[in-house]
């Protein structure tokens, strides 16, 4: 799932096991990660940049790099006959492995078709920085919160298939929603540059192996972004591809994605309606039994999302890679 696009991401990598309960063993079980590296930055919209954007507006913005630092994991409890019921909090190795990060907190059950049904609540653990006003010119911008909620519900391998759906609703708060105010624009056009708003997230994809440990996972993904203001309401048609080989300590994946973003309105500074395609590629890479320890893995991660928007000041891209150790008990 991805309602947000960050970047500091743990490095777990999904194991692809073929057990028929939800876990090896019942009980307690985890893994803690921490990680370290470098990112870089191109976007007017990013809070990690400079603080005053120079004219002309409508231009891109300026390269940041900064050091990204982190300590994420997970715990789930399984339980049951056949080990078929967990609860689980934290990241999720199947997000995590396609460069997505979501804290969530929920619910797991294995039914008896094989399908695996999980229903998950995705807190605002850290609010998001973002400028008040991303299009003020020749003076400082300042920072308010992005905050927000989702809820999520997910069917994996459906009926005992490699076909999975994952759904999701989101809430979207802009704390200090400021957008156009200091360019003079009228209330109506204020509005429409309103950010906060709802989103429904989807997401189908199938598991297709082509070989002991090698395998590719095709998905679609269409998201429905319900903002305040219509000139940033958009909807979102987009594909993702990955490819996983595991052989031996040695564990990789490779994703692809591609997404196409229509917007309802025309925006009202540039006077054009925003369209934008994402292109991004992620490889997550994994050497397990790291120093003859069969709990501690060597973990790095190396991405890059690039936006090519028909409006200058929307063009984006972001490069970060990084290395890590993970626990797991």
């Amino acid at each position: 799932m991805k309602i947000t696009k960050p970047l500091i991401v743990s490095i777990s990598l999904i194991p692809f096991a073929a057990h028929a309960g939800l876990a090896d063993k019942g009980g307690l079980s985890g893994e803690i990660s921490f990680i370290g590296g470098m990112t870089s930055t191109d976007s007017n919209l990013s809070t990690k940049g400079h603080a005053k954007k120079d004219a002309p507006l409508n231009s891109e913005g300026s390269q940041e790099t900064d050091s990204i630092f982190g300590v994420l994991g997970g715990l789930s409890y399984t339980f049951g006959q056949g080990l078929d019921k967990q609860i689980f909090v934290g990241t999720s190795r199947d997000d995590i492995a396609v460069g997505t990060i979501a804290m969530e907190l929920g619910y797991r059950q294995a039914l008896d078709s094989g399908t695996r049904v999980s229903v998950s609540y995705l807190p605002t653990v850290l609010a998001t920085d973002v400028w008040k006003d991303p299009f003020a010119v020749g003076t400082p911008r300042s920072k308010t919160e992005k905050s927000g909620d989702a809820y999520r519900l997910q069917l994996d391998r459906i009926g005992g298939s490699m076909l999975s759906l994952d759904i999701a609703y989101a809430q979207t708060d802009i704390e200090h929603e400021q957008s156009g105010r200091s360019l003079g624009l009228s209330t109506n056009d204020q509005q429409s540059l309103k950010r906060s708003g709802d989103t429904f997230y989807s997401k189908l994809s199938y598991r297709q192996f082509l070989g002991k440990g090698l395998g590719i996972t095709p998905a679609f993904i269409y998201m429905n972004n319900e903002s305040d203001g219509d000139a940033m309401s958009h909807q979102s048609y987009g594909g993702e591809l990955s490819y996983f080989s595991f052989a031996g300590r040695n564990k990789i994946v490779l994703t692809g994605k591609y997404h196409s973003r229509d917007y309802d309105a025309p925006h009202p500074i540039f006077g054009a309606v925003r369209h934008d395609r994402e292109y991004s590629a992620f490889l997550a890479y994994e050497y397990a039994h790291l120093f003859e320890v069969q709990p501690l893995s060597f973990v790095t991660l190396a991405g890059y999302n690039n936006t090519d928007s028909n409006i200058d000041f929307y063009n984006a891209s972001e490069l970060f890679g990084s290395v890590g150790v993970t626990y797991r008990f």
